[in-house]
């Protein structure tokens, strides 16, 4: 038994000492050490704890945690908040109240209210999800990353290999598809967690062109369905568009026969309904709300323009329309949109994998042509999404293309183009000598000699156009950035040169060592620029900036009640993070009803700057500190950046007309004399701006004239100070009759603070009153500045009125109106009932499902239960003591329940619309699958038995 041991190890140490004799051997380990090290040195810190992969140091340039991050240094990618302000939190909800047993169909804390778990749109249900749902939610982005990987390098290999690529040429195809510009600028969302799969369907659509086997039916679809589940249904949409093409020449190059194609078309277009069966639990309710909710007029997409030169550029010379991911920008798009890196040694590599011939030719149906097929489907690719023209005016009719920008097309191109690296690099390690080349090329036919002279053509052309596109890239460069962009594009030149040399090298001369070492060197040429460039876009944040919790937080988190909302103006919250809180908003980053948007317009009416981004105009807060359209839904707080403008009425100050410089030795200037409450004050900064290395501490007090005791005062950190700065103070119940000063002071600076004063040397300051009446008053300063507005509603509250509107307009306009009483509702159309205005009502609401609204209601007649949430959609019904009852159009975006008089229970509960359809057709799918296989085993097995028999 030892000895039958020690023979088999023996044999594997002896196999493996033949194979690193191999003349490729060494490239192999080279080129997978390559695609090792990209992952160790861009995310390698996040996987082992070291940070988190997800970018919450952006989180220091918002409202409130600047004041707590403190810090000078800003995340080296500004591009991606719509990942930590919309897709973690939505993540983070859904798996955290999973972890408590609930199923978060619905999220109530953003927007109203939005669709959550029903829906693939936040990418959780995707099989690269997974740590999401098992690990801290820290660490899991990291991990989501590394699965991304490795999901591409397994799709790579098993379709390189069937096409008969060395494995070099696997990790090398890897390595440039992960470092591209799709999957590198959209990390974190669920995009790139839908692009991972591309290599996978490719695979199966090649297996199912030509081997003619009913099984890759499963192989098709089983990728495809992990697609679907990952929530952007557009990288689908591409990946089909370019796989069907591919399939359709393949099919036709592979058999040359109607019937073997036939039946492969047959097999793929059953992987596909089989992958769309599959998902189904998914895509039948995301079907219903993009029909009902997503508004697709504002997505239409027309006309011959493509992403154009500098787009195309990127994909050599990454910086030639912005620096990386760090802001400063010059193209007409975000980057993110646009960015489509691939490096110049991948570009010399697509056109070895056109030039070089493998010395071993293996004429299968599964090799048969593959290299001419993808060239050219990445050539059409180029032209459709970067250089336009007709091509693209006749796409832009399909289904997807017309709704979608084009340039998240670009992941086709990505992907194309990384295979064809991957063979290009292939045959680098296994190459046809050029001499063995040019000989067979002599006793070629005419025909063979005409296909090497146009693939020669080609090589050319595409090397002029390479060269022609990146000098039509700068001219647009900003003045400032041109000579720093040259420098750039001059150290590119110099390393495709490099490139090039080195398959020269490979493909002339014969010698094992010179080969292998210039194949080295090729992996070095991918691998290192790639790390290079994916750093800024990919940086590791400290886990303490994950989320923390502030002191603006926590007191939302303490004072907003399940019948209370916040609102939001600019930036400030981060619009949408409210999911990870678990608090209520009325602002937010979702998909909305047309109805909610409609309110939300008619409050501030430039909001909105893309169809699911909401917030309010910081400089409205006068206006929105009184909004009856935001008291009626429920919006008691809004919050606001330390320096926002203030709610209130304004009173203009001295004029400026002397400076008093503020030091570490005199940090302090005091104002005149002013009596009353204050909700703020606006004091004149520095003529210029003024920073400090490690920012400075701004304290503004108001102090009793007499006593010298300190009526409200606020801090905050800021990074500098220059021209006027608003300062919110808690001071609305300051007596009219007590008089104070201002005092104005600045710690941490390394130089001169110039404070604006009047002649006695008082600054000067405008004050903003507490409007009599309103209701609206400051409860909060220093790292956020929240107001109270008291007038606000109930989110479920008792209405003993109602008044029928219409019309849109009409019922916007009438819940404007601050004279309709509060106990009014309006509804959308006329009603049975009738509400007795005499009757009253207490409401107590119970439970804390998400999904779920449950008031108990004793009213001393009849009357509506009126809930304030986006309710005009599909999914949600009403019961009343466990009765179904109508759900009534109420306040346009809410609902309302008919109550009679006495104690009663209304529940309102939302059930995913499709949800049912959706599993019965997915758990049909799978029975049937599962009943399939097993079919085939037995058959198959009993078949060989048989024949086993027989012989």
């Amino acid at each position: 038994m030892a000895t039958e041991r020690d023979a088999s190890v023996l044999d594997l140490r002896t196999r493996f000492a033949l194979w690193l004799r191999r003349p490729g051997s060494w490239v192999e380990i080279a080129a997978w050490a390559g695609l090792a090290a990209f992952v160790v040195w861009t995310i390698g810190p996040a996987l082992v704890g070291h940070g988190t992969f997800l970018n919450t140091g952006l989180l220091s340039r918002y409202t409130p945690w600047g004041e707590s991050f403190r810090s000078m240094t800003n995340s080296t990618n500004i591009l991606n908040s719509d990942t930590i302000d919309t897709v973690a939190p939505q993540t983070s909800l859904l798996t955290r109240l999973a972890h408590e047993g609930v199923f978060a169909a619905w999220n109530p804390y953003v927007a109203g209210g939005a669709e959550l778990g029903g829906i693939p749109d936040s990418g959780a249900w995707s099989p690269l999800s997974l740590p999401w749902w098992i690990l801290p939610l820290a660490y899991a982005p990291g991990v989501v990353k590394l699965l991304e990987i490795v999901v591409v390098t397994v799709g790579m290999s098993l379709l390189l290999r069937r096409w008969g690529v060395p494995r070099a040429g696997w990790a090398i195809a890897a390595l440039v598809y992960s470092s591209s510009g799709f999957m590198v600028a959209w990390s974190n969302w669920p995009q790139t967690r839908v692009a991972a799969f591309i290599p996978l369907l490719f695979w199966a659509i090649d297996r199912a062109a030509v081997e003619l086997r009913a099984r890759d039916v499963i192989a098709v679809g089983v990728p495809l369905a992990s697609m679907l589940l990952g929530g952007f249904p557009a990288i689908v949409g591409y990946a089909l568009f370019i796989g069907g093409l591919f399939f359709l020449v393949r099919t036709i190059v592979a058999h040359r026969r109607w019937a073997p194609v036939l039946w492969s078309a047959a097999i793929a277009v059953g992987g596909i309904v089989f992958g769309l069966l599959l998902s189904a639990w998914q895509l039948v309710p995301f079907a219903i709300n993009a029909t009902s909710l997503v508004d697709f007029s504002g997505r239409g997409q027309s006309g011959p323009n493509g992403l154009g030169t500098p787009p195309l550029v990127s994909a050599w010379v990454p910086d030639i329309s912005f620096v990386q991911s760090t802001g400063p920008a010059w193209g007409i798009r975000n980057p993110v949109e646009e960015y489509s890196y691939l490096g110049i040694a991948a570009v010399v590599l697509i056109a070895a994998a056109v030039l070089i011939r493998p010395a071993v030719r293996n004429r299968t149906r599964r090799t048969q042509g593959v290299v001419a097929i993808v060239a050219s489907m990445l050539a059409l690719a180029v032209v459709i999404v970067y250089l336009g023209g007709p091509v693209l005016s006749a796409v832009r009719e399909l289904p997807v293309f017309d709704t979608n920008p084009i340039g998240r097309a670009r992941v086709v191109v990505m992907f194309l183009a990384a295979a064809m690296a991957g063979v290009g690099f292939g045959r680098l390690v296994q190459p046809e000598n050029l001499r063995d080349e040019l000989a067979r090329f002599r006793s070629a036919g005419p025909l063979r000699r005409t296909g090497r002279a146009l693939a020669i053509a080609a090589v050319l052309f595409v090397a002029v156009g390479v060269g022609l596109q990146t000098l039509l890239a700068i001219p647009p460069i900003t003045e400032q950035y041109v000579h720093r962009t040259k420098l750039e594009i001059l150290l590119v030149g110099v390393l495709g040169l490099v490139s090039v040399a080195l398959v020269v090298v490979v493909w002339v001369i014969r010698s094992r060592v010179v080969t292998t070492i210039a194949s080295v060197g090729v992996v070095v040429l991918v691998a290192a620029p790639a790390v290079v460039v994916t750093l800024p876009w990919w940086p590791i944040a400290s886990t303490s900036t994950f989320y923390p919790t502030t002191p603006a937080i926590d007191y939302l988190k303490q004072h907003v009640s399940d019948q209370d909302r916040y609102a939001t103006t600019g930036s400030a919250m981060l619009p949408g993070s409210s999911s990870y809180w678990q608090i209520r908003e009325t602002t937010g980053h979702a998909f909305q009803t047309s109805e909610w948007k409609t309110l939300m317009r008619a409050v501030d009416p430039d909001t909105y700057p893309t169809a699911t981004y909401l917030s309010f105009e910081p400089n409205l807060m006068p206006s929105l500190a009184t909004s009856g359209i935001l008291d009626r839904l429920s919006t008691k707080y809004l919050v606001a950046d330390p320096s926002a403008p203030l709610a209130g009425t304004a009173e203009p100050g001295a004029a400026q007309t002397k400076w008093s410089d503020l030091t570490a030795a005199n940090p302090s200037v005091d104002s005149a004399s002013h009596t009353g409450p204050v909700n703020g004050i606006t004091f004149t900064g520095p003529p210029a701006p003024t920073t400090s290395p490690e920012g400075m501490t701004l304290r503004v007090e108001v102090v009793a004239d007499g006593s010298g005791k300190t009526l409200a005062s606020t801090s905050s950190w800021v990074p500098g100070l220059g021209g006027p700065r608003n300062v919110a103070l808690e001071g609305s119940d300051i007596p009219d009759s007590t008089s104070w000063h201002v005092r104005i002071s600045v710690t941490g600076q390394d130089k001169l603070v110039p404070i604006g004063t009047d002649d006695a040397g008082d600054a000067v300051m405008s004050i903003t009153r507490p409007v009599s009446g309103a209701g609206v008053s400051v409860v909060h300063t220093g790292d956020a500045t929240i107001y109270e507005r008291s007038d606000a509603l109930p989110r479920v509250r008792w209405a003993s009125d109602q008044v029928v509107e219409r019309t849109g307009t009409a019922r916007v306009r009438a819940l404007a109106d601050q004279s309709l009483p509060d106990s009014t509702v309006v509804l959308s159309a006329p009603s049975s009932h009738t509400a007795d205005p005499d009757g009253t009502a207490r409401i107590t609401l119970q439970g804390d499902d998400p999904n779920r609204t449950v008031a108990k209601v004793d009213a001393t007649a009849g009357g509506w239960v009126v809930v304030a949430d986006s309710l005009q959609r599909p999914g949600w019904t009403a019961t009343v003591d466990g009765e179904r009852t109508d759900l009534v159009a109420a306040d346009d975006a809410g609902a309302a329940v008919w109550v009679p008089a006495g104690e009663h229970t209304v529940a309102l509960q939302y059930a995913v619309p499709g949800a049912r359809t959706g599993y019965l057709l997915s758990g049909a799918t799978v029975v049937l699958a599962v009943l399939m296989c097993i079919a085939v085993t037995v058959l198959g097995r009993r078949r060989r038995l048989r024949r086993r028999a027989t012989t």
